[in-house]
Order: structure tokens, then sequence, then C-alpha cells
């Protein structure tokens, strides 16, 4: 997994914002409870194994966005010293991945799992 491999690079004083990007009517979303179980799994793994000030949010993304774009404007206008990416494994980098890698303005770490 993509998160274990980034939780053993960081320090306990580093704060992790572990982001979750959903299209506004994907169907993980439709209901209050799928949102809640989402929040939970990822604050509950954060808790665990994240340093203290970790949070987890989930940002919805217009349905006219395409989700590499949205990652790029997302990560480029945050204050983030370091963005990692956790794509599916692959033999080769999908378009989002190399969207991400040759647009976002900070280090990218790329964790393959």
């Amino acid at each position: 997994r993509g998160f274990d491999i980034l939780m053993r690079l960081v320090n306990p004083r580093d704060t992790v914002q572990l982001v979750y990007f959903a299209h506004s009517y994907n169907h993980d979303l439709s209901n209050a409870e799928e949102k809640d179980h989402i929040t939970d799994y990822y604050t509950k793994e954060l808790r665990e194994i994240g340093p203290v000030n970790s949070e987890f949010k989930i940002v919805e993304y217009a349905a006219n966005m395409d989700l590499a774009h949205s990652i790029v404007e997302y990560a480029n206008e945050s204050s983030a010293d370091v963005f990692a990416i956790a794509p599916r494994a692959t033999r080769n980098p999908s378009s989002i991945t190399e969207h991400i890698l040759t647009n976002v303005l900070l280090t990218v770490l790329l964790c393959k799992n």
C-alpha cells in the first residue's frame, strides 16, 4: 500500500494531509453513510500510524474537471513542501500519473504499491 510506504518516510514532527479526490457525483459519496465510512477509515489509519498533526479530507471536484487537473490544481495551491501520490501499480505510468509528475510544482514522491 502506498500509504504504508509513505508513512515510513514521515517524521513524527511532520504534518500529513491525506486527501481523497472524488467526483461530486461519485457513487462512493452518494450518501452520507458512505462518506462517513471513507472518512472514518482514513482518519483511523492516520491516527494509528501517522504523525500527531495529521488530517484527512475529501476533495470533491466538479464534473467538468478531470481528476489529473483537479489534483494538480490542489497541489499547486497548497502550502505543502512535498506532494506524494500512490497510484495503482501498473507496468507503465498512467496518463494521470504522468500529468501530475510533470505539472505539480512541488517535490513529488511516487509511492508505487
